[in-house]
């Protein structure tokens, strides 16, 4: 039975609750797009705030777009329907702009899909001047947008806060204009990343040896960071009972972390760390309060103990494990939450050293006390596996941990999750190699047997090889868009589109680099020095610690100094 696709998108924005004005007479036209489906993308706080603020500019409007659910998109294949917006139901070709908020490499592939579904060409030089321009931004056109230069017209890089009226004020006035000034005119936006004007040379043996750029493009594109931030939004402003945290308002109250954990790319494409003034956020009977570490914040406690005493539930996105204290374990069960999520990433002082994240297992302890004190009968942890310098007895601590735990607190149902380690551009780990498959696939099974033989604790795990292939298009060049429009093509059967293309994917996860070697993404100035993420890697393999960020005191990694090196 065919599906109806207009009515079933009316039905959902029918049950959805909040929103914003959308200025239907405004001279700019943005379709929003997520590369996933709309239960994710709803549940993107960055997402949302992007929409509020496109269409809280006085010239352009702003209309949701998703990866249509998997029915859905049978329905749209079968009947070659154009994807369309889900407020207006107009197809993206209608639009001036489409706009990507993308999160996650493995979402890539999603973006072509996107584009393929609204009958738009997927490569840039292949689109006239009819067809919408396409932008991206979120993490993943911040720290590395050349998988998916081919494809995008624009990337933002960093904050968007500043960089959207400028985005609009610039296709508004090339609107007469060739796609060429129009693409001139974003890359004169600072923090705005224009393809076009960059070619990448490679050597005889197929490296790279220069990224050449054209005026009016700069050399390096400087990441945006927002001024003023408390004019903007700071709430989601819809929710739907369909997303994946249900009917929960979402607050950002804060960006970015000051910690320091060498793998983590998130706590150094945001830095300095910033905190959101809280207490403006409007009352709200669930509400879930983002960020990277919440209770790093000075008055998140506050925050939590004024939603609790007006009888309301919250939920936490993050939390460092030696934040949580009896007071804050007991608000979190009052809070509604039933299940502690720690992430100690590895199980041997020496391996947490080497990643510096240097929790203790006392400080474990005390914070699955506070959690069992409070009533909270569920602990998941999160471990990492294929940490630099990682042995087999690192993998073998893990279970032997999670056994002690589970010993001790046998009240508690205990679940253990482990994921893959991918180095990722602008970390001290970007130079590192990814271990091969096969070795993560052993250690896998290892720890998964190891953890399944301890009575009544879970486990869950990502597989190896999707990790690979977030691996290369983590750190990949342009070479990499052959990969995904091939994966397009053969229903995303990622090892086939490899063989189809010739490229040698160890090139790009099973070396380490040195300093000198031009990485993919150099041309990006994401405010931190690369001279410093060098030294921190070299501090990495003789297990020496960083304390936490200083902002406006300590200025080692050029974020908050006066004056950014850029080697």
């Amino acid at each position: 039975m065919a599906i109806d696709l207009q009515a079933k998108a009316r039905a959902r924005i029918a049950r959805e609750r909040g929103g914003v004005e959308i200025n239907r007479a405004a001279s700019v036209r943005f379709a929003l797009a997520f590369p996933n489906t709309y239960a994710v993308g709803m549940a993107s706080l960055g997402y949302q705030l992007v929409y509020a603020m496109i269409n809280g500019h006085a010239d352009s409007s702003c209309e949701r777009v998703f990866l249509p659910d998997p029915n859905d998109l049978i329905e749209h294949e079968r009947s070659g329907a154009e994807l369309f917006t889900l407020e207006s139901l107009s197809p993206l070709s209608h639009f001036d702009a489409v706009a990507f908020s993308i999160s996650w490499e493995m979402d890539y592939i999603n973006v072509l899909r996107v584009l393929r579904l609204a009958n738009i060409p997927l490569r840039r030089d292949d689109r006239d001047e009819t067809r919408p321009l396409i932008i991206a931004g979120g993490p993943c056109a911040t720290f590395n947008p050349e998988p998916l230069a081919e494809f995008v017209d624009a990337f933002v890089v960093g904050d968007g806060e500043d960089v959207i009226p400028a985005l609009v004020d610039a296709i508004n006035s090339t609107r007469d204009s060739s796609r060429a000034d129009a693409l001139a005119a974003l890359a004169q936006i600072p923090g705005v990343y224009v393809p076009h004007f960059y070619e990448p040379v490679l050597n005889d043996d197929g490296v790279l040896a220069e990224m050449i750029n054209r005026a009016p493009a700069p050399s390096i594109v400087r990441r945006a960071v927002a001024s003023n931030r408390a004019q903007y939004p700071i709430c989601s402003t819809v929710t739907a009972s369909e997303a994946e945290f249900g009917e929960m308002q979402l607050a950002e109250i804060m960006r970015g972390c000051g910690r320091h954990c060498r793998f983590c790319v998130a706590g150094y494409i945001n830095r300095p760390p910033w905190m959101r003034e809280i207490s403006s956020i409007p009352n709200h009977d669930r509400l879930g309060l983002v960020g990277a570490a919440v209770f790093d914040h000075p008055e998140a406690e506050m925050l939590c103990e004024k939603i609790v005493n007006a009888g309301g539930k919250f939920s936490v996105s993050s939390v460092r494990l030696e934040t949580i204290t009896p007071n804050i374990a007991d608000l979190m069960a009052k809070g509604g939450q039933k299940t502690l999520t720690i992430a100690p990433e590895a199980a041997t002082g020496r391996l947490r050293a080497v990643i510096n994240k240097n929790t203790s297992d006392a400080q474990i302890e005390r914070a699955i006390t506070a959690a069992q004190d409070a009533g909270i009968g569920r602990v998941k942890m999160y471990f990492m596996i294929g940490l630099p310098t990682e042995t087999d007895d690192d993998i073998s601590a893990i279970c032997e941990l999670t056994a002690r735990l589970a010993s001790n607190y046998p009240a508690i149902s205990f679940q253990v999750s482990a994921s893959c380690f991918v180095p990722k551009p602008w970390t001290p780990f970007q130079w590192c190699a990814m271990e091969r498959e096969n070795v993560l696939k052993r250690r896998f099974a290892a720890l998964k047997k190891g953890i399944l033989s301890i009575g009544g604790v879970r486990f869950s795990g990502e597989s190896p090889r999707l990790a690979t292939v977030q691996g290369y298009l983590a750190i990949g060049d342009r070479r990499i868009g052959d990969v995904l429009e091939a994966a397009l093509e053969n229903g995303i059967d990622y090892p086939a589109a490899v063989r189809s293309t010739g490229l040698d994917i160890s090139y790009y996860l099973h070396r380490a680099r040195e300093f000198s070697e031009l990485l993919p993404w150099d041309h990006i100035d994401v405010r931190v020095k690369k001279s410093y993420l060098w030294k921190e890697y070299k501090k990495s393999l003789k297990g020496e610690s960083t304390d936490p960020c200083r902002p406006q005191i300590c200025t080692a990694c050029g974020a908050c100094g006066a004056v950014d090196e850029q080697s």
